[in-house]
């Protein structure tokens, strides 16, 4: 699917990446630092006002981890930014990406698919607080494409993305959010200006879920184009009993 969002949105967004006295700047890929994000995570620890460069144009596996101690802080997040004019592609793995407690971070221009052979099951996993995806292009997962942790998870933002062919087995969502209210609460879900469609894998072939499930405590669901669930564009519904 192309990307029907509009960069002109998120020009200003953009803006927000300058670092702060102290903070510094990694490349990843294309002949950078470090060849792959794990490496980079392996080797340093990310913290407030650091930006990580990652070249487009390059496919690199799944199974990321950003671990626990490279989180950024209130107001001054960690950055992640495709460059180069292509979106990075991360690919594969049984997460393609996890923010495991790694708290107040942006992930911008990115490219994030799942592999049938790997049965992926979660393209974003998110499992921190304060995470914001920005000009994201997510699709092909065989089972979630964002899934948010009944534990641990405060405050998710997706915006200016597109997110498509993910969903399967009727639980299975495009997105399927949640939020720890014991550790975070009053955490948010917001969702805005993003375009989400066909939540059924296997493209008509099998059963799909919704584009959007959410037990999030609060959901802000603002200017998006929603179309094409195999069940439900949206359901808002209570928190898991068993989470």
């Amino acid at each position: 699917g192309s990307v029907k969002t509009n960069r002109g949105w998120v020009a200003m967004a953009l803006l927000f990446g300058a670092g702060s006295a102290g903070a510094a700047t990694y490349t990843v890929g294309g002949g950078g630092q470090y060849p792959d994000l794990n490496s980079l995570f392996a080797a340093v620890d990310l913290g407030p006002g650091d930006v990580v460069e990652v070249s487009g144009g390059v496919i690199y596996p799944g199974n990321v981890v950003v671990p626990e101690d490279d989180g950024g802080a209130p107001g001054n997040p960690v950055i992640l930014r495709g460059v180069g004019g292509t979106r990075p592609h991360l690919r594969g793995g049984n997460n393609t990406i996890e923010f495991r407690l790694s708290d107040h971070m942006v992930m911008e221009g990115f490219e994030i698919s799942g592999s049938a052979a790997d049965n992926t099951f979660r393209c974003v996993y998110h499992h921190a607080h304060d995470i914001v995806l920005r000009d994201m292009l997510i699709h092909d997962c065989p089972r979630h494409g964002v899934l948010g942790s009944d534990q641990d998870s405060g405050s998710l933002t997706i915006e200016y993305s597109e997110i498509y062919n993910a969903g399967s087995g009727g639980g299975n969502h495009l997105i399927y959010m949640a939020t720890d209210e014991v550790a975070h609460p009053g955490a948010v879900f917001r969702l805005q200006y993003s375009y989400l469609h066909d939540s059924d894998y296997t493209d008509g072939a099998g059963i799909g879920g919704n584009l959007i499930k959410s037990r999030a405590e609060r959901n802000e669901i603002y200017y998006n184009w929603l179309e094409g669930a195999f069940y439900h564009e949206l359901e808002l519904i209570g928190p898991d009993p068993e989470g």
